[in-house]
């Protein structure tokens, strides 16, 4: 049964997706009244047949009618934006259907009239507890009318009948609509209580998301100088000392150079500190493209940056510090309106030894050889 239903609900979902309706509770409504279709359609099938049986052919046609109105329904259900003219019709067709099955009732067939009690119950299903309620009531109000104004009805349907159909039928219709208005609530309440999770779970969602990316950014600027874009200090010392443990560990080659900016406190004192700061990111970018990707550089003093080469040897190391010498000095740095600077560097580099056990000890050694480079004149490398 439950397999059913869900194949009834996945033909009822195919059929709603194709209308062009986009307000959530005509959807709702509509969804509700394939369902009813779905359900009815092959029961007032079955009535036709059996009051042809019976030779009550008019009945019969008038329920074929009707079930061919509900199933042809369903075809203009993707062609109509407006779905509620749709069941507003079919539920004003079965109440008169139902009016005229008592109109015409027999006292050999007086339980026509016990479909009546389908109504609200498919009614307020379909238009919810209020304007079901409603319907019903309407419908209540043309049977009590034709119990007034049609003599021969007495015939079949006595007087203390019609009172306790009159009862037991709003009996049924209060019920129904108090369980619609409930459903509706506890529906409503939990769209709203679904509403308010998934909104905070949203938030939940893009806070850590912010979290995330104020780690991140956070972690950019522990480890980056803000000038240059380059590592700072400390983070190239960090992972320095990882590069230097383990080329200790495995005998791997690695070279350590300090570079150095000549006259750079001149360049301040007469270009101005923001012409220094262009000469320092000019360097920093194009290091950046002339280092493969496992080189690491930063900029670990004012104009002093450290580089760490690995898997080099101590010729390929001096050739691609004195390329980038010469390349550094033919950058040109635009101020005042056309005119030009250029600057040069000091570059002094170590190899990592056996003779060497710590990191500092190579950072020393290749700080020597840049005071050297430097008292041999600049613009070279030592």
């Amino acid at each position: 049964m439950i397999t059913l239903a869900k194949n009834i609900q996945y033909f009822v979902d195919i059929i709603v997706s194709k209308s062009l309706c986009q307000d959530k509770t005509e959807l709702s409504r509509l969804n509700h009244y394939v369902w009813i279709t779905l359900l009815m359609a092959p029961v007032a099938l079955g009535t036709s047949a059996y009051n042809a049986y019976i030779h009550n052919f008019t009945l019969s046609f008038l329920v074929i009618l009707f079930s061919t109105h509900l199933i042809g329904s369903l075809v203009f259900i993707p062609k109509m934006k407006e779905t509620f003219l749709i069941y507003h019709i079919s539920n004003l067709l079965y109440a008169f259907l139902i009016l005229y099955m008592i109109f015409n009732a027999t006292d050999t067939d007086n339980s026509r009239i016990l479909w009546a009690y389908v109504y609200p119950i498919g009614t307020i299903f379909l238009f919810g507890n209020r304007l079901g309620f409603l319907y019903s009531c309407f419908l209540l109000g043309m049977i009590i009318l034709l119990f007034g104004i049609v003599p021969e009805i007495h015939t079949t349907y006595s007087t203390p009948f019609q009172v306790r159909f009159s009862v037991t039928y709003m009996t049924v219709a209060f019920i129904s609509s108090w369980v619609e208005y409930h459903r509706s609530r506890y529906q409503k309440e939990s769209m709203k209580s679904h509403k308010a999770l998934f909104l905070e779970q949203m938030n939940l969602k893009e806070e850590i998301e912010q979290r995330i990316e104020l780690e991140k950014e956070l972690q950019y600027l522990a480890q980056t100088d803000t000038l240059t874009g380059l590592h700072n200090r400390r983070y190239f010392l960090e992972v320095a000392e990882q590069e230097f443990t383990r080329a200790v560990r495995y005998n791997g080659s690695i070279c350590f150079a300090v570079l150095d900016v000549d006259q750079f406190k001149s360049i301040n004192d007469t270009l101005g500190h923001p012409i220094g700061d262009a000469v320092l990111k000019t360097l920093a970018k194009h290091c950046l493209k002339s280092l493969r990707e496992t080189d690491i550089m930063a900029r670990i003093g004012g104009e002093e940056f450290a580089f760490l080469l690995l898997h080099v040897n101590e010729e390929q190391a001096r050739a691609k510090m004195e390329t980038l010498r010469k390349e550094l000095s033919s950058l040109e740095i635009p101020y005042d309106e056309g005119k030009i600077l250029n600057f040069t560097v000091s570059i002094g580099l170590a190899m990592c030894t056996p003779e060497i056990k710590r990191l500092d000890e190579l950072y020393i050694k290749a700080d020597a050889k840049l005071y050297e480079a430097k008292d041999a004149g600049r613009n070279c490398v030592r």
